[in-house]
């Protein structure tokens, strides 16, 4: 792991990708915390929707949720198989600078 991250270091290309992903991933936090309030009414008007077409359509709540129960066992090993593949070095940088500019934007109120 370690001769991993040195020869990752040295390199110029591989060194600029990752300040790449990590400003990125600050990009994306910082912004996602600024609109974070339009992200959830969107989201939950969506929500709303999809009940309104499911309650129209007659089809019992209890079914979709049976359904998405069963996909979602699918859909868990395929992202856990997934994430392993792609690694911790590929998607550090990335979170790390979301974490770091949701922070900064959830400190700075304007």
């Amino acid at each position: 792991m370690l001769d991993i991250l040195a020869q990752i270091l040295q390199n110029p290309v591989s060194l600029t990708v990752l300040a790449i992903q990590f400003l990125l991933g600050f990009g994306l936090g910082y912004v996602t915390v600024k609109v974070i309030k339009y992200i959830l009414a969107f989201i939950a008007i969506l929500i709303i929707g999809v009940i309104l077409n499911i309650w129209a359509l007659g089809i019992s709540l209890e079914n979709i949720v049976s359904k998405f129960g069963e996909y979602s066992s699918q859909a868990k090993d395929l992202i856990l198989g997934l994430a392993g593949t792609l690694g911790l070095l590929t998607i550090s940088p990335i979170l790390i600078g979301f974490i770091f500019g949701a922070l900064i934007s959830w400190k700075i109120k304007k």
